[in-house]
């Protein structure tokens, strides 16, 4: 006996570089910011691995040929952190979406990009820790050990730990590609753009990535991002009800 799977059709939206270029406008930088690798984060959160493909179409027409390699590992850098926020299958098709279009469309940086080993092998137990709890406690500040002990009271004690030990320590206290502001701003984006219950995790890491020096412009810059394109995909994130996201406008007199 078959289960039947439903059907979904993909909005067939046309990307093209007039909105790439609406993308960068929205955040501080322009072309010279970090729009493309928050787009590239949300295309992630919302399983449309083939716009990831087109991002990187764009990214390559719109840099010097020297940017090339380093925007490369930047953005792969925010789909592999995205990964422990919205889901490690997203991650690795991510990823995966970005070798395949780097491959077709930029192949003279595939070999270094293929040459090059995890920032995170090397890290003994003690150090992850410590550098994990580090930036764990800058994004939290004084919160820090409410939010760990609430963690560990739901989960007996693994949420607390797995969060130290492998989500701060392994992945996101690496920042010689992310560093920690923009790190902070990719979870606030990931939480925003999932919606729904996430709204609570959202409002925590806006005021954290404003701990790890984001402003206003870098904030809703981000949010831009994500708006322009649900809008134009057709993309129906529940933020509601709407008294649970009042806290965005905290950041106008950020």
């Amino acid at each position: 006996m078959s289960i039947p799977i439903p059907k979904i059709t993909k909005n067939k939206t046309t990307i093209d570089n007039g909105f790439f270029q609406k993308l960068e406008s929205q955040f501080p930088g322009a072309g010279r910011g970090n729009w493309y690798i928050y787009a590239g984060v949300v295309f992630q959160t919302n399983d449309r691995m083939d716009l990831i493909e087109a991002l990187w179409k764009y990214v390559k027409t719109a840099s010097f040929d020297s940017e090339l390699l380093g925007k490369a590992r930047k953005l792969r850098e925010a789909l592999l952190k995205n990964s422990a926020l919205v889901g490690f299958p997203k991650g690795i098709n991510a990823c995966t979406s970005l070798r395949k279009a780097i491959k077709e469309q930029t192949p003279q940086i595939l070999k270094a990009l293929d040459e090059d080993k995890s920032l995170r092998q090397s890290l003994g137990r003690a150090e992850k820790d410590a550098r994990g709890k580090d930036f764990f406690s800058k994004i939290y500040s004084q919160h820090t050990d409410r939010v760990l002990e609430n963690m560990s009271l739901a989960s007996g004690e693994d949420l607390s730990e797995f969060a130290i030990n492998a989500i701060y320590g392994d992945l996101m206290a690496e920042e010689s590609r992310l560093n920690a502001k923009e790190t902070g701003l990719l979870e606030f984006l990931a939480c925003y753009a999932s919606g729904g219950s996430a709204w609570i995790q959202a409002k925590g890491h806006m005021y954290g990535c404003r701990n790890l020096g984001n402003g206003k412009a870098e904030i809703y810059g981000a949010m831009n991002v994500c708006n322009e394109i649900e809008k134009r995909l057709g993309i129906k994130v529940n933020r509601e009800p709407e008294e649970n996201w009042t806290w965005v406008s905290k950041a106008y007199a950020w």
